[in-house]
């Protein structure tokens, strides 16, 4: 597909850099959303202390952050349209983060369960409005940026998940964490977001330097209603993608200190040891599909996801608790932003597919806690991971739906 000439496109818009979007902006949101969310999950075992939960009530206490999620999602693609993806960011962060700061003091599990709950409806606006705001610059840029920006989200989450660990390490509790890494980073949300573009349809602006992605797409017909099947397949990869992230991030540094009798500061490090094989791969992420093909990677992908998720599981040892969470991270590190980039293809969708495969995707994290909870009444944690390895699979069979829809220019 050629894009027509620039000079048709630019009618009544100035040429300027700021047309084009800030991806360093859009990259330091992402990676703020990471720092928030490792941060926090990395301390999942002090607020199980905290509140003195089995593993089936804390299971229902995070199920919350999902169902959250899913309460006001569906609607961040009209909210966006209506009032600017930079506006339901600076709102959705602040209710997030509010969210994660409360549940610090949460004297019982219904009360932490009410904490999480306002956690996720933040954390799955904030989700769709900054991959709006991602969608829209990358097509302004005419590159492939979307598996980069989904980098800096890991590469964030590395340091949130080291930031849990020092604080654990330091006996420091999460009354003192929680509240300090919110103000942070909600000053961060409210600077960057001062960069962010209107979210038009894009392509009416000069492209900026850099070679032109599979997944820049001409300027969108006006979306139509109801849900596509493309939509759905590559909604069911992201949530065994969003499953996958999710058991992890609930589950993994739990599952080494009370099945493998770790010290939590090695289960937050092996979670991010996770995040950062995410973050490594990624970056590497979008050239590897640009060569030999997104349907190809995300198969490969989920098949490697599934084999160390197969050996933290099954096999009793530090050293393989590390090698199975990187082979866990490696295998879903390009699901998710290849999932966004493939939404955003959808002919006449725009805002409203990534808002669908959102929506669709974060189930897994409705599912996942409460799932793999309830397992554990009749098998241990770590063996009840395995249901992971199967969602793992699933990627496997689905991924022919995400293929690339528009041709790289030649």
């Amino acid at each position: 597909m050629h894009w027509p000439p620039a000079r048709a496109c630019r009618r009544h818009v100035p040429e300027t850099r700021t047309d084009l979007g800030s991806p360093p902006s859009v990259g330091v949101v992402f990676a703020a959303a990471g720092v928030v969310s490792a941060a926090g999950f990395s301390r999942i075992p002090s607020l199980r202390d905290q509140v003195d939960a089995s593993a089936a009530e804390l299971s229902l206490a995070l199920v919350c952050v999902g169902l959250g999620s899913l309460l006001l999602m569906p609607a961040t693609g009209r909210l966006s349209e209506r009032f600017s993806s930079a506006l339901v960011l600076r709102v959705s962060g602040a209710v997030c983060l509010a969210g994660w700061a409360v549940a610090a003091f949460a004297p019982s599990v219904p009360v932490l369960a009410a904490c999480l709950l306002l956690t996720g409806m933040g954390t799955g606006v904030w989700d769709v409005a900054m991959n709006i705001q991602g969608h829209t610059v990358e097509q302004r840029q005419r590159r492939v940026l979307m598996p980069g920006w989904h980098a800096a989200f890991s590469f964030g989450a590395v340091g949130g998940a080291l930031t849990g660990a020092a604080f654990a390490r330091l006996g420091l509790s999460v009354e003192l964490q929680f509240p300090l890494v919110s103000v942070v980073a909600l000053a961060v949300l409210l600077w960057c977001s001062r960069r962010f573009v209107d979210d038009e349809p894009a392509a009416a602006v000069a492209p900026a330097t850099g070679e032109l992605g599979a997944s820049a797409v001409p300027p969108d017909p006006p979306g139509r209603s109801g849900i596509t099947r493309p939509e759905l397949l590559i909604g069911l990869m992201v949530l065994a993608t969003a499953l996958g992230e999710g058991a992890a991030n609930d589950w993994l540094g739990l599952t080494l200190v009370d099945e493998r009798g770790l010290p939590e500061t090695f289960g937050a490090l092996t979670l991010a040891f996770f995040n950062l094989t995410i973050g490594i791969t990624r970056i590497v992420g979008g050239r590897l599909i640009a060569r030999i093909g997104r349907v190809l990677v995300l198969q490969v992908s989920g098949a490697t996801a599934a084999f160390g998720i197969l050996l933290l599981c099954l096999v009793d040892s530090p050293v393989a608790a590390a090698v199975g969470a990187a082979c866990w991270g490696l295998g879903l590190a390009v699901v998710f932003p290849s999932g966004m980039s493939a939404a955003g293809e959808v002919p006449g969708r725009g805002a409203r597919a990534i808002s669908v495969v959102s929506t669709i995707g974060y189930t897994g994290f409705l599912l996942g806690a409460p799932l793999i909870g309830q397992l554990t009444h009749v098998l241990p944690l770590d063996r009840a991971l395995l249901v992971v390895a199967g969602f793992a699979l699933l990627i496997v069979v689905v991924a022919p739906a995400a293929r690339e829809r528009t041709a790289a220019a030649p």
